[in-house]
């Protein structure tokens, strides 16, 4: 990359977290992206994912402590990937995102090369851009065509950013892994506050070249796109999002713009739904409760939030 002129050579790390399993089973992964762009907000894109994606696994593992109210059957990955900022990488097709490496060189070999143990990816991407107000939820042209439910239900609500969407294939493992989640986030008193938004991208259905910008460059991508051999094996995956650029945000930090200023009551419900959808999805596909305790008595708190993300906003002003 060039930086004051110079040309900088840029290494990237993804870091990633195994919770092991003690049983046999499909694995989950839960991951999202940590580097930021030195133009963007870096706790907008992509600090909030990363600090929800912490905040999960913390739950995750408390609660399948010996001491905790779960037992872990099936292993879980939470992973943080680098280098999809394109301003960090050159215009060679050989530089590619952190997560194109992860998936081929970590993720395929770990599976055995097989479809059978790998349950799912749920990625973070942009998480914390809301708005009420009529008219701030941009969509690409072709976007009826390619979510037809989708785009009536957004036309209906007089394009309102107030959604979370989730992104995600038409096969039945997708399916399967997206409405685990939705009914898990639905579950939730306060779920009215931000409701999920379903785009299921069909087999079949046409896509514009604006509408695949929009859904291409996130981590969930190189899962769909997967092709290892002369075939394509195209792996499950999710993407919860705002849609980014694709929305305007109905609160604006002022600047400099500090973690406890951009995390607004509104922002911090946001995180905290999403978190525990996610929580209660892993609990119900990769562990078991313990005998002795009921449902409703885990305890996922989000009391430490702000804890994380402000860990988070010291990563990001490294970058």
């Amino acid at each position: 990359m060039l930086l004051n002129g110079q040309t900088t050579t840029i290494v990237g790390e993804n870091v990633v977290g195994v919770a092991e399993g003690s049983g046999k089973g499909p694995l989950l992964l839960v991951g999202a992206d940590y580097d930021t762009s030195l133009r963007h907000n870096p706790l907008e894109d992509n600090g909030a994912g990363v600090a929800a994606m912490l905040e999960v696994a913390r739950n995750y593992m408390k609660e399948t402590q010996p001491e905790g109210h779960f037992t872990r059957n099936r292993t879980v990955i939470f992973v943080a990937f680098d280098l999809n900022t394109k301003e960090y990488r050159s215009d060679s097709k050989g530089d590619r995102p952190g997560f194109y490496y992860f998936v081929h060189q970590w993720l395929w070999p770990h599976l055995n090369q097989s479809l059978l143990n790998f349950g799912g990816a749920i990625i973070l991407d942009s998480i914390t851009r809301f708005s009420m107000n009529p008219n701030t939820q941009h969509l690409p042209d072709g976007f009826s065509q390619t979510f037809p439910e989708a785009y009536k239900k957004i036309i209906e609500d007089e394009s309102k950013g107030n959604f979370l969407a989730l992104i995600t294939r038409g096969t039945s493992q997708s399916k399967h892994l997206a409405q685990t989640f939705m009914d898990n986030y639905t579950k939730h008193r306060k779920a009215g506050l931000v409701r999920v938004q379903k785009m299921v991208l069909e087999t079949a259905a046409p896509i514009t070249s604006e509408v695949l910008d929009m859904i291409n460059h996130q981590a969930h991508y190189p899962f769909w796109t997967f092709h290892p051999s002369d075939q394509p094996t195209a792996l499950p995956a999710l993407l919860l999002t705002d849609t980014d650029m694709y929305r305007q945000s109905f609160e604006q930090c002022p600047q400099p713009c500090t973690s406890e200023a951009f995390l607004t009551r509104h922002r911090q419900q946001a995180i905290s739904l999403t978190c525990e959808g996610l929580i209660n999805t892993l609990f119900e596909l990769q562990a078991e409760r313990r005998p002795g305790t009921s449902e409703g008595s885990n305890g996922a708190s989000f009391v430490s939030v702000t804890a994380t993300w402000i860990m988070i906003v010291m990563a990001a002003l490294l970058y």
